[in-house]
């Protein structure tokens, strides 16, 4: 039987940068990286996966494609590694999460499916959220959590040792974009604890935050303009 060929579909940032190293020292010229960014073509690996020699095991951290259904009927294994836990799958995982002031959050490893984060899972690590915790802090937070899982379960898969199955399941449909852009709106006729919830929910350095709108004129809630921790 032919090796598996191990595909890793990430971005182009710091995080998945060493989700790629821990990949290559475990695969080594087993793995193929695919990386990219929002709105960037599908990889060959992706729009054409026949031509790939053997069904792949795919590992997706982070990436910025939705992988089509034909490449996961194809594919040996499809795990995506979700910077959230099972109570906040899709968009805006982290912003929902301070919003609700949840106690706390995590990473999850899941089987990947033709609707984004709804798999059955693999692995979820929790830790609590902190008072002081922003968007930046808890994604940072997030980010070391899910590549330390990374490593754990693409060793698993190196070594020919089984996976772990998950004892939860998602609890909720997967947030969507309009949802977080919804979150980001501030009326005058909220309550001083609701816009501050939504000013911690939605602030992140060099992005948008909460906006109100007056008399026709949207104001936005400053942020702070420099590259994130995370």
């Amino acid at each position: 039987m032919d090796a598996p060929l191990f595909v890793l579909l990430c971005k182009r940032d710091d995080w998945s940068k060493q989700a790629a190293a821990l990949a290559g020292a475990l695969f080594g010229d087993r793995l193929r990286t695919e990386a990219g960014m929002a709105g960037d073509p599908l990889p060959g690996v992706l729009s054409d996966p026949a031509a790939l020699p053997v069904p792949p095991v795919i590992l997706s951290f982070l990436s910025p494609w939705i992988v089509p259904a034909a490449v996961l009927e194809r594919a040996a294994l499809a795990l995506n590694f979700h910077p959230g836990s099972c109570d906040y799958p899709g968009i805006g995982c982290y912003n929902f999460a301070l919003y609700e002031e949840a106690a706390e959050y995590g990473a999850v490893c899941h089987h990947m499916a033709a609707r984004v984060d709804t798999g059955t899972l693999v692995a979820e690590r929790l830790f609590p959220i902190l008072p002081q915790d922003s968007v930046e802090t808890l994604k940072l937070r997030t980010m070391v959590t899910m590549l330390d899982m990374f490593h754990d379960v693409a060793t698993r898969l190196a070594t020919g040792a089984s996976l772990p199955v998950g004892t939860r399941s998602w609890t909720r449909r997967p947030f969507t974009r309009r949802e977080l852009n919804g979150l980001c709106r501030v009326t005058p006729d909220m309550t001083a604890e609701e816009i501050r919830r939504r000013i911690r929910a939605t602030s992140y350095p060099g992005y948008p935050g909460a906006v109100v709108e007056l008399a026709g004129i949207p104001f936005a809630v400053p942020v702070p303009q420099r590259r994130p921790l995370a």
